[in-house]
């Protein structure tokens, strides 16, 4: 049986209303004025020799769905188990007993052990916070004297560690809010973004208690029934959010994008290494919580908006387009690649020490020639490329007002170094930054923007909620032919011979263009040369490049954008198949 004192005090959730105790407390208030002003007579003959506790009712909370209507998060039905100090016959054996059957650890029973000698043994001390029916059901054939059960709400997160820096997690307020000791509220991701309207309207129960604080009483004129919280649907597409999870979690650490061009919509979202907010509302959530919090890699963090990377490779696309739009090239171009190029007192390497002979703008993008792309940034200049990197989305925060912490990048020029490291512009600042290195910085979403508008020339910006209306995005404004010219490079890039030819992909006939990237995290040292320290992946892994794509799919008519960016891998081909392994999905779903 379910103790009705116990449970109408505890009233459990996982996921409870309201983002501050300010609006709970003036509900309290007006509450308590309506008992001393209006039923002054009545509470104050019942209250000569009694007081009255007010216990809130929290709701149920609403859903957070995917776009199917799925839900990711939902509140599910939990037990918590109270021992009752002053009704158990022998109380030693009945804290064994629950110990043994519970798997509790001595850590929880020691603090058990100390509530009960700390406060009056009428009042319940609570032993396990969500325990299974399975379970309850053991305890409860055992017809324990002293052992209560009081039913209530967890969060239950169906998709687990799968995106939980997006959708975040529920917890307890710093401060404790008086009458609803279990009272939490969102804390991070859309749970802590959208608490309003998940969270539903409090009601009350008044409960009638003695002098020593026994509940004697119940006064149901009083009672206030609980609403339920509104339903939050995303964007989300339940299959690619888990695919790409699932294609992530094969290396150590990373994030990744996926959008559809024609409405902007993020079908999967996933930042790496990520944490299981299912584990929270366990009897060990604490020590979980403690073990995440002291991970270097910042499970917390959602890399997709608050990390920033150079972005490589990746971001000769802006460069091409910036060169085409100027005409300061041409896509017929030639230029000889011999696997370095001097300028000045420098010598600038391409990655690929043998050279990549003759490219035009196609083989370069083809290739990932950098002595082609040294050579065009320098003719073309950084203010041009400046002006197509912001036309393109760098710099933008599309999630700012939904996720917290979005990083807005770096896209420099002579004003932005002259301002922030004190010294003058010169050639070799333009000519690494047609590689996407230097003080060039972007994050995830960014460099998923910047293929979907490349793709589409449209301004395509990014949305994670579902509205009943449809985007409409203007144009870019670039010329169709300079698309051409680049998609055209693209699209070899997954062919044979290109940079990226491992990760091709034919669903259905439909086929992923792309450009892939590598984002230097530090040179190797002269030092390290001659100790024999040659290559990226002879580095401590902290130290090694991390690997990025962009692609796009179908290539004749793209429908979706995806960016991939795994850390410290090495080099892009991690990052590729990745890719390539939620753009199958969600072209597998489109049939």
């Amino acid at each position: 049986m379910i103790d009705k004192e116990v449970a109408q005090t505890f009233d459990r959730r996982a996921a409870l209303f309201l983002t501050t105790g300010a609006v709970l407390t003036s509900m309290l208030v007006l509450r308590m004025l309506q008992m001393q002003v209006f039923n002054y007579r009545e509470y104050t003959r019942k209250s000569e020799n009694n007081s009255f506790r007010i216990q809130i009712n929290m709701p149920e909370r609403g859903k957070i769905m995917s776009a199917s209507g799925t839900p990711i998060s939902r509140d599910a039905p939990i037990y918590r188990i109270y021992i009752i100090p002053e009704e158990a016959t022998d109380l030693d054996a009945l804290i064994e007993t629950v110990t043994a059957e519970l798997n509790l650890r001595p850590k929880r029973v020691e603090k058990i052990r100390a509530k009960i000698k700390k406060q009056p043994r009428f009042q319940p001390v609570l032993v396990s916070e969500n325990t299974n029916w399975e379970k309850l059901a053991k305890l409860q054939a055992r017809n324990l004297p002293g052992l209560r059960v009081a039913s209530g709400f967890a969060r239950v997160y169906e998709m687990g560690p799968a995106g939980a820096q997006v959708f975040g997690y529920v917890g307890a307020p710093k401060n404790s809010i008086p009458n609803a000791p279990f009272f939490t509220q969102g804390v991070t991701g859309l749970e802590k973004r959208f608490d309003d309207t998940l969270a539903g309207t409090p009601g009350q129960t008044v409960m009638i208690t003695n002098a020593v604080g026994r509940v004697t009483g119940e006064d149901k004129s009083q009672y206030v029934a609980p609403q339920l919280g509104n339903n939050l649907q995303t964007t989300i597409n339940d299959a690619a959010q888990r695919k790409l999870y699932d294609a992530l979690t094969t290396h150590r650490a990373g994030c990744g994008v996926a959008l559809e061009i024609e409405t902007g919509n993020i079908l999967a979202m996933v930042s790496t290494p990520s944490f299981d907010p299912n584990n929270f509302t366990s009897d060990d959530g604490d020590e979980y919580m403690a073990s995440l919090r002291s991970d270097v890699a910042k499970p917390f963090m959602n890399k997709v908006v608050e990390g920033l990377y150079p972005p490589g490779s990746t971001f000769k696309i802006v460069v091409a387009l910036a060169g085409l739009e100027s005409g300061a090239i041409t896509p017929t171009e030639k230029v000889f690649c011999p696997g370095h190029w001097d300028y000045g007192d420098r010598r600038y390497h391409c990655w690929e020490a043998k050279g990549h002979g003759w490219v035009d703008l196609a083989g370069a993008l083809k290739h990932s020639c950098d002595i082609y792309f040294y050579q065009m940034a320098l003719r073309i200049g950084i203010d041009a490329i400046r002006k197509m990197a912001l036309k393109l989305g760098f710099t933008e925060k599309y999630m700012d007002d939904i996720l917290s912490r979005e990083m807005p990048g770096v896209i420099p020029d002579r004003y932005w170094k002259e301002k922030n490291v004190g010294a003058r512009w010169v050639h070799g600042d333009t000519i690494i930054s047609g590689i996407g290195q230097g003080f060039i910085l972007a994050n995830c979403m960014q460099l998923c923007v910047m293929i979907a508008r490349t793709v589409s020339n449209r301004v395509v910006r990014p949305r994670l909620i579902m509205t009943d209306k449809k985007p409409e995005f203007d144009s870019l404004g670039l010329q169709p032919k300079n698309i051409k010219y680049v998609m055209n490079g693209l699209e070899q890039v997954t062919r044979p011979g290109g940079t990226a030819a491992g990760s091709a992909i034919n669903v259905a006939g439909a086929k992923m263009g792309g450009k892939t990237g590598t984002s230097q995290v530090r040179s190797i040292s002269k030092a390290e040369r001659k100790s024999g320290v040659l290559t990226n992946e002879q580095l401590k892994w902290h130290m090694r490049n991390h690997g990025l794509f962009v692609g796009y799919a179908p290539l004749n008519n793209p429908k979706y954008a995806v960016c991939v960016i795994t850390e410290h891998s090495g080099g892009s081909g991690s990052a590729a198949r990745t890719a390539a392994a939620v753009m199958r999905e969600l072209l597998k779903g489109s049939k």
